[in-house]
């Protein structure tokens, strides 16, 4: 197994022990749960509903009105081909999805994944071109952001949305060269910060398939659009995204508490 794998399995150990030592908690604010509550508890269901259910745009994810939304797209994206072939997300980053980002992330709380990984591979559902899929395709991290976060979350997210759609996750792509987080820069830099940094695996098939980039949270796009062109130019007929949540050009970077959370 992978080190990768062996650290990602060792945290998911770490959680569902301490799952076992402590009362079941709601996923969004750590209040005990009831015996037949699911993940969240009666008011942070309330936030989750209506969050998941903000309408956006099938073609490039970003938020938009159903009267402003169709077949060619929305404003953001109308009159130009977006990089991936469709989207399927869950919600917007502003609100309750971000913050269930965030904790597992920053916050140790790695046993977020199978609820994060329930919800994406739900929206990856709802959307048709999933049943033709071959396989799903983690967004690379650095090694240096491995070591950050002391785990993958991205991979570790996928496994769990590949295992509930029945599709296998494979690594085709690799990153080498990124120069920060793209979190860290603004929207007018991100483009170049990933320009030639994403390179297909070796021994990687990509000729003729049909693949979805995941991903947690998406801003400008330049990561996914990035990736996207790599696998085509290495021949995948379609690539598709799949990605938890989409913040604004606006959204701050992770809060100071968080991220001297990750660099102890």
């Amino acid at each position: 197994m992978p080190q990768n794998e062996r650290m990602d399995a060792l945290h998911r150990a770490l959680g569902l022990v301490a799952d076992l030592l402590a009362p079941r908690a709601c996923a969004l604010c750590d209040q005990a749960l009831a015996p037949d509550d699911l993940d969240w508890c009666p008011g942070c269901t309330r936030e989750i509903v209506a969050a998941v259910a903000v309408d956006y745009c099938r073609r490039c994810g970003e938020t938009a009105s159903p009267h402003l939304v169709d077949e060619a797209g929305c404003k953001h994206c109308r009159g130009r081909r977006p990089p991936v072939d469709g989207f399927a997300r869950v919600g917007p980053y502003d609100g309750p999805i971000g913050e269930m980002i965030r904790g597992y992330k920053f916050r140790r709380k790695q046993r977020l994944d199978r609820t994060l990984g329930v919800m994406l591979a739900d929206a990856g559902r709802s959307r048709p071109w999933c049943a033709t899929l071959d396989a799903l395709v983690p967004v690379p991290a650095s090694l240096t952001e491995r070591w950050q976060y002391r785990f993958y979350p991205v991979g570790l997210l996928a496994r769990n949305v590949g295992h509930r759609l029945g599709l296998p996750v494979l690594p085709m792509l690799t990153v080498r060269g990124k120069k920060r987080r793209q979190v860290e820069l603004p929207h007018s830099d991100r483009v170049e910060n990933v320009r030639g940094v994403f390179q297909v695996a070796r021994h990687a098939r990509v000729a003729g398939t049909r693949l979805c980039l995941v991903d947690d949270v998406t801003t400008s796009g330049a990561t996914l659009a990035e990736c996207a062109r790599v696998l085509k130019r290495a021949g995948a007929a379609e690539v598709y995204a799949a990605i938890l949540a989409k913040a604004g050009e606006n959204t701050p970077p992770a809060p100071a508490d968080a991220m001297e959370s990750i660099t102890l």
